[in-house]
């Protein structure tokens, strides 16, 4: 099936690695994950002498407890990375490799112990000591990831905060496939087409930045930075951007330093009226994700955002207001099969017709 379509914010590296490491995606209660991963366990882990796990619901995350995971991964180091990517479950021995502790903010104590799990800023310390699959695993998954996409119809996709070990593995696949990496800032390269930043958190776990709480991940001085770095130099700048008033610290940066034609933002998930006109005066595009609400399910994501749901994710609305609006999966967060994302956008405040969905992935070519 040619479909000529272009997923804006897809995360290649993470799709590949849930066909390596433990999938819990299919877990709904703690008692199937201490399970698997005692099975794991007794299979000498995933690779690394760890074991990996990925996709977990972040409700049954929330109900892990520290005691039963260490006694299930029976002396591996463990980390189980849930489906929204934000969250964390760490075992006692990972941690204490990591150097984590509870004066991290971004670590959940009880009292003064922690409980397992991390959040943002402590998931990038972890993952400084984790290991990686095999280079000959991690080529065959992502070749199989990309001959997935490219069978469907695209054919190109921004991957999100990319590394550098990812990029050298798609330059030896050699695929039709195009591959755009976006980049975490550590490990930007010249040749990318981007970097991604994280502006702010997500709902689920409270650091959305809206209503006056949320998590400041990336400083002004710092996006200030990038921006006028991407100016001089010709890439993109993409800002992860959930809450409200983390939108209002981006615009406000962006046109003081008048880096024109460099941001796009992603997911723009909460957006008020007075942001639209702004958004439309500046002319910056925004990515969409609507799939995205797999991930927490829609009565949830319903709850945390109370009675703002109509400014959650206004894909008709950028469109009205002559925004440059995109379509991406967020994929494995949300699926990124279009027939399957369709049903999302039929959940939004205004519904989003499923063949405008798919003009919206074709017009990510000119992205």
């Amino acid at each position: 099936m040619r479909g000529d379509y272009v997923d804006v914010h897809f995360h290649l590296s993470w799709a590949a690695r849930t066909k390596i490491d433990l999938n819990l995606s299919q877990c709904k209660d703690t008692a199937c994950v201490y399970e698997e991963v005692e099975k794991c366990a007794k299979r000498g882990g995933t690779y690394g002498n760890w074991i990996v796990g990925t996709l977990l619901h972040f409700k049954v995350a929330k109900k892990i407890e520290l005691e039963e995971l260490d006694r299930a991964s029976m002396g591996f180091p463990t980390s189980i990375a849930t489906r929204d990517g934000h969250m964390a479950i760490a075992n006692s021995k990972a941690l204490k490799l990591a150097n984590i502790d509870c004066s991290n903010p971004d670590v959940e104590c009880e009292g003064s112990k922690p409980t397992g799990r991390i959040y943002e800023g402590a998931m990038q310390l972890l993952r400084k000591v984790m290991p990686d699959p095999s280079p000959s695993a991690l080529f065959s998954a992502f070749k199989d990831v990309m001959d997935e996409l490219f069978d469907y119809g695209f054919i190109r996709i921004h991957t999100m905060s990319a590394r550098w070990l990812e990029y050298e593995i798609v330059k030896k696949i050699r695929h039709p496939l195009e591959v755009w990496p976006y980049m975490r800032p550590e490990s930007f390269i010249s040749e990318a087409k981007g970097v991604k930043l994280f502006i702010d958190g997500v709902f689920v776990h409270g650091t959305a930045m809206t209503r006056g709480r949320g998590r400041l991940y990336t400083r002004p001085e710092e996006l200030r930075k990038w921006l006028i770095k991407a100016k001089n130099e010709g890439f993109k700048v993409a800002v992860h951007v959930m809450g409200d008033e983390a939108l209002d610290l981006v615009l406000d940066v962006y046109e003081s330093v008048e880096a024109y034609g460099v941001l796009r933002i992603e997911h723009a998930a909460l957006v008020r009226d007075d942001q639209l006109e702004r958004l439309s005066k500046l002319r910056v595009p925004v990515t969409v994700q609507p799939g995205i609400i797999e991930g927490a399910g829609l009565d949830e994501l319903k709850r945390l955002i109370g009675n703002r749901w109509k400014e959650f994710m206004r894909v008709m609305d950028f469109i009205d207001y002559g925004i440059q609006v995109y379509a991406g999966s967020d994929h494995p967060v949300g699926p990124w099969k279009i027939e399957e994302v369709c049903k999302y956008y039929q959940l939004l405040w205004r519904p989003v017709p499923c063949d405008l969905v798919r003009e919206l992935y074709r017009k990510g070519r000119e992205l």
